[in-house]
């Protein structure tokens, strides 16, 4: 289940005896759960009540994660203030993501195809990516696994595997 791994991400690196604690006392641990519960709604074609948790997630957590997003299980948002995470983005492994980060769509820029064969703006996150903060990532992009995005970037073509940009 996604959201045994999100617990996992948060608890990795805190003391043994801190762990639940601190993750469930964890803001944006809460948050995480709020878009977990979001998704899970449309996925299952309950997407006026995921959405209604999506609102709910902005308002108490200044958090914008859509509930259409694919975010894999691993997902740790460590600041999520002002943090947004467009509809078609998709993460296929852990993804860490700091405050004010934006993953989306960019206006005019090309999609790729999906093995399904749809066009998406939007970026594509292979497993064990790490975007600081400030950073925004659009576009139909792929970034590589292994993959750390300093704070402040604008990254709008695709990164290869175990790059620091």
């Amino acid at each position: 289940m996604r959201i045994t791994k999100d617990l996992n991400a948060f608890a990795a690196g805190r003391g043994i005896g801190k762990k639940i604690i601190t993750v469930i006392a964890n803001p944006n641990f809460h948050s995480v759960c709020l878009y977990r519960l979001s998704n899970q709604l449309y996925r299952i074609h309950l997407g006026f009540l995921g959405k209604l948790f999506w609102y709910i997630n902005r308002l108490l957590f200044h958090v914008d994660i859509d509930h259409r997003a694919n975010l894999a299980g691993g997902f740790v948002l460590v600041h999520g203030l002002g943090t947004v995470i467009g509809k078609d983005v998709i993460s296929k492994g852990k993804l860490v993501v700091y405050q004010h980060v934006t993953l989306g769509g960019g206006n005019g820029q090309p999609g790729r195809k999906d093995p399904d064969g749809k066009v998406r703006g939007m970026p594509l996150f292979e497993n064990n990516v790490k975007v600081y903060a400030g950073a925004m990532i659009i576009g139909g992009i792929t970034v590589g696994e292994n993959t750390q995005i300093k704070a402040g970037r604008i990254v709008s073509k695709d990164v290869p595997p175990n790059s620091f940009i």
